[in-house]
């Protein structure tokens, strides 16, 4: 990571914390303080699989690649000097949303069919979020957007 990367998180906190940890990481801490008040934290690591296990992360993925297509879509037409920058930002999102779309398909078809979850299915979609959750900053950050 960048100097200026860590150094523009650190400026705008509440910006990230908002647009980035608030919907890929609020559900879980929602689901630590059900399990808490309810049967206790024997109970919380079995919450969190049922909570990720037909891809779920998959639809937080694609809703932060929208809002980092229109950063950059919006750098692209504000800020000349960045639009080769904007454009693989763009590309990376449109390309980046396709696949998620078609995994969320996937993966509902298999959920509606009954049928187990499988471990590449979780790890691709906690993969997919963890992406998303440094390159929307990125783009947001190189763009002027702050």
């Amino acid at each position: 990571m960048s100097i200026f990367y860590l150094q523009q998180l650190q400026e705008h906190a509440g910006w990230y914390a908002i647009n980035a940890l608030v919907p890929a990481c609020l559900p879980f801490l929602v689901i630590a303080a059900v399990a808490t008040a309810t049967d206790g934290w024997a109970i919380f690591i079995r919450m969190l699989k049922k909570s990720v296990e037909a891809g779920q992360l998959f639809w937080v993925t694609l809703g932060m690649l929208a809002s980092t297509g229109y950063d950059a879509f919006t750098g692209y037409v504000t800020n000349p000097d960045q639009q080769e920058f904007a454009s693989w930002a763009i590309g990376f999102s449109m390309v980046g949303a396709f696949f998620i779309a078609i995994f969320i398909g996937i993966n509902t078809y298999r959920a509606a069919q009954g049928q187990p979850s499988q471990k590449k299915v979780i790890l691709l979609s906690v993969a997919a979020i963890a992406v998303v959750l440094y390159f929307y900053p990125l783009v947001h950050f190189r763009l002027g957007r702050c």
